[in-house]
């Protein structure tokens, strides 16, 4: 089994949803035969892969959960782990100071039992932590020991990232003629082994490319992706950002349809996929747009949209990032900062469900009562599977009429005891007071999947997937339940989705 872990722990670095599944089934087997040190590490490889697919919160709190068990058991090897984990976290809701603490202290941590691919993967994490404090000396250093390392294990995957990381960092340096250099090294490397080069390093070759103005020459080496009728198989990293550069290169030579029409594709993207941050940087290159066709007025106010967008998203972030720490830490500090959000409103407004607001204002107290009184409580989280092919195969009217019937078939199965919740999007959350919790939500899902779904359109049906965990000893908080609830979810949906994934007994 631990030869089964050591292979498995790197797996997320280049393909984070295959590894869950694995994950999943070596905790099951590492509980069976009472080796807590294999289950939390079986855990701490499905935190990465939350947290690698933007479940930082679920993933966070796993993680911190584990690295205090590390740390009272003197783990090493977890101990180190956790904290490349945490240093991803950080990252992840930009804190960058505390990013590169715990990325550094992952790399102290590391011994001669670790193994070289490891090695390699934590040094690299501290390149990219220093990196994002402007560290470049240094962090130069810790990529090219992390690319020795890989070479020493022949890790391919690896060495590209590092290589490819190399090239960004010179480019974030303003050496532009050294990134471009070492952007051919990437591709040489790429053909040499028979690589397909992602979006990420095709952009970094083309920006490169385009700092030192060779424009046409860039639009040539982001072509895989202007020719790729099928964006949306692509994988997100560097998608968005490789669509801008293209449209700021078409836009240079004066192919300005072109680059309107390579922009809307990137705006698009960036709808789809949530990417906020892309999004307004395309507007901005929508203004610059607007300016190169000499339509100056209409360029002026499309960068006073850009502005808003920005001092809106960032907003945004902020919050959304302290939402995060609160959930995950439950720092006083983190509480002052989300204090806010409890004076809006606490129901949603589409489906008349309470919202995320009312679980962070309401379920603390709730769990506290309970605890004290020794009375059962469990939760479930939902997804509803497959929810992006009811809007596309028939419409988002009806994709909102789907989530009001839901409500309330949610809403009865919640009871006068507990409620229903909707997080977001298509998530949503059952809050059940009562014995039989994990029943009641097999009976739900039972329920949605032979629901009459012809009333709201012909043809549609619907299925959840579930995640379900229980008030004990141990998961007591509000961000505790829910990153457990997360973690089955996911489980839920890998195996197959309309399942469901609770605790074991």
């Amino acid at each position: 089994m631990t030869a089964e872990l050591d292979a498995l722990e790197l797996v997320p670095f280049s393909n984070p949803k295959v590894a869950f599944g694995p994950a999943v089934e070596l905790e099951r087997q590492a509980r069976e035969l009472g080796a807590e040190d294999l289950q939390k590490r079986a855990q701490l490889i499905q935190a990465d892969v939350l947290g690698r697919i933007g479940k930082h919160t679920a993933s966070g709190q796993l993680v911190r959960e584990i690295n205090r068990w590390a740390a009272e058991h003197k783990d090493r090897h977890l101990l180190a782990r956790s904290h490349r984990m945490l240093a991803m976290f950080f990252d992840s809701i930009g804190d960058v100071p505390s990013s590169w603490q715990h990325a550094l202290r992952a790399v102290e941590l590391m011994d001669e039992t670790m193994s070289p691919r490891l090695r390699a993967e934590h040094l690299y994490g501290l390149g990219m932590a220093l990196q994002r404090n402007g560290a470049f000396d240094p962090a130069r250093s810790r990529y090219e020991s992390a690319d020795r390392l890989a070479e020493g294990a022949n890790d391919l995957s690896l060495r590209l990232k590092i290589l490819n990381n190399i090239a960004w960092l010179e480019d974030a340096a303003g050496n532009a003629h050294r990134s471009l250099e070492i952007g051919h090294r990437v591709r040489a490397f790429a053909d040499e082994h028979h690589m397909t080069l992602d979006a990420g390093c095709l952009d970094t070759i083309a920006h490169a490319q385009f700092m030192i103005g060779q424009y046409a020459e860039a639009e040539a080496t982001l072509q895989p992706i202007l020719d790729d009728d099928h964006l949306e198989a692509r994988e997100t990293e560097g998608l968005a950002e490789a669509l801008r550069t293209a449209v700021a290169a078409q836009r240079r030579q004066g192919k300005l349809d072109k680059a309107q029409a390579t922009l809307e594709r990137c705006l698009n993207v960036c709808e789809e996929r949530g990417l906020g941050q892309r999004r307004v940087e395309a507007l901005e290159e929508q203004a610059m747009l607007s300016a190169a066709r000499g339509d100056f007025e209409k360029a002026y106010h499309q960068h006073i949209a850009f502005h808003a967008a920005e001092v809106a998203l960032r907003a945004e972030q902020r919050e959304a990032n302290s939402r995060t720490l609160e959930a995950v830490f439950e720092t006083e500090e983190a509480r002052d900062e989300g204090e806010r959000f409890r004076e809006l409103a606490l129901r949603d407004a589409l489906t008349g469900l309470r919202n995320r607001r009312f679980v962070d204002a309401q379920l603390p107290p709730l769990l506290a009562r309970k605890l004290e009184d020794g009375t059962p409580l469990a939760l479930g989280l939902i997804d509803i599977d497959h929810f992006k092919q009811v809007n596309d195969t028939f419409s988002h009217a009806t994709g909102d009429q789907v989530l009001t019937e839901l409500a309330e078939i949610l809403k009865g199965a919640a009871g006068d005891k507990g409620f229903a919740a909707r997080l977001g999007g298509e998530e949503f959350l059952v809050v059940l007071a009562g014995d039989h919790a994990f029943e009641k939500l097999e009976k739900l899902r039972r329920q949605v999947e032979t629901h009459d779904w012809s009333r709201v359109a012909p043809d549609l049906k619907l299925t959840i997937s579930v995640g379900g965990t229980r008030l004990r000893l141990g998961r007591t908080t509000q961000a505790a339940l829910l990153g457990e609830a997360d973690r089955h979810l996911y489980a839920a949906k890998s195996a197959g989705r309309n399942q469901i994934v609770v605790d074991p007994e």
